[in-house]
């Protein structure tokens, strides 16, 4: 009877570690929408070194929102103030490398209408940010 209790308990713990949610890695580099195809390059794509991150959201445009990034387990946050709004980007690491932007966690006052709920973006093939790529 104590072997069936023993061997039960080891079972339910095994079952119970397997459960864990698995915590992913994001390397530094650009970030391009998953869905992204051709040569051109698409928008909006993201640019992460270390603990900071810069968005590109238009080519046209000289200066793009930049500042820190925090990753809590799966969930990345990118904060900074762009024309004088604050604004935050929420994505969840779903694999290693590949971020899921979650709207209902963001506020993206600025061009907004560009992002859509379950954008995944993928560390783009064979690209290394360069040391200024990023602040």
């Amino acid at each position: 009877m104590k072997r069936i209790i023993i061997l039960a308990l080891v079972c339910m713990l095994t079952l119970l570690l397997g459960c864990q949610s698995k915590t992913f890695s994001l390397a530094d580099g650009r970030y391009v929408l998953e869905q992204s195809e051709g040569e051109g390059i698409d928008v909006p794509y993201l640019i992460i070194r270390e603990d900071n991150f810069t968005v590109i959201q238009a080519i046209a445009v000289s200066y793009q929102p930049s500042g820190t990034m925090v990753i809590n387990g799966n969930e990345v946050v990118m904060e900074t103030e762009f024309a004088g709004e604050p604004c935050k980007w929420t994505f969840k690491l779903i694999d290693n490398n590949k971020l899921k932007f979650i709207p209902a966690k963001s506020d993206i006052p600025y061009n907004g209408e560009i992002w859509e709920d379950g954008m995944v973006f993928v560390l783009a093939e064979n690209e290394q940010v360069a040391q200024n790529d990023c602040p």
